[in-house]
């Protein structure tokens, strides 16, 4: 009887140490993820990869009356991007060579798919440092909120150096952001994120405000086609 039951402990304890051993493997595997990782897993970015084709409307407006509108079509797989804004029509590729004309589209595309899907960019953008802060006032609510800067590197792409001060909630939802060239100390432009939309599995912010409510990035018309 004595030897039955230290066979069953001894069993016992064999057990019990594979399952420790089990469960502390696995805690160890699981991935700890990045401020901008977190970010981009709330807005859904472990379904961008279905999505064959953007489209939406990136406009400004001012007091009530749109400024001016773009109206996009891109393509992922191929690179083809269409942009209309009446009255001029331009097509092109990203992957290849452009004329003056197509660059500059190409330039305002990079602005506005930066609006559209940010938490995306900050997390896959090549070439940035990121440099973060708990506790920090946000400057247009003033409500204490964590936040990281992203600082683009010098060298290459539309804006090199310029720099993104990023304030976000306990849920990793974007709530602020201020826009600084060059990363100088000078604000260049700071804007609310409203009005989130979760389309095929993506959630946006659609509408932009600055501090004084009297200036509107709106972005509407958005489509992500698998």
């Amino acid at each position: 009887m004595k030897k039955t039951l230290l066979f069953l402990l001894i069993l016992v304890t064999l057990y019990s140490c594979k399952n420790t051993t089990k469960e502390a493997k696995e805690v160890k595997e699981t991935p700890v993820r990045s401020t901008t990782e977190q970010i981009a897993h709330n807005a859904g970015i472990e379904n961008w990869d279905e999505i064959n084709e953007v489209k939406f409307t990136f406009s400004v407006g001012k007091m009530g009356q749109t400024l001016y509108a773009r109206n996009w079509t891109w393509n992922r797989n191929t690179g083809d991007v269409t942009l209309i804004a009446p009255p001029d029509t331009v097509h092109y590729n990203r992957n290849k060579s452009k004329d003056d004309r197509q660059t500059s589209a190409d330039r305002a595309f990079v602005n506005d798919i930066y609006w559209l899907i940010p938490e995306f960019k900050f997390m896959t953008d090549q070439g940035t440092q990121i440099i973060e802060k708990t506790a920090a006032i946000a400057p247009i609510s003033k409500d204490t909120l964590d936040m990281f800067t992203i600082i683009y590197n010098k060298d290459g792409g539309y804006s090199p150096g310029d720099a993104y001060d990023v304030y976000y909630d306990k849920d990793h939802n974007l709530r602020e952001w201020v826009y600084r060239q060059k990363n100088d100390t000078v604000v260049g432009m700071m804007n609310t994120f409203e009005k989130f939309e979760t389309i095929n599995g993506i959630k946006i912010a659609t509408d932009h405000r600055t501090p004084d409510r009297m200036t509107r990035i709106h972005l509407t018309n958005i489509e992500f086609n698998k």
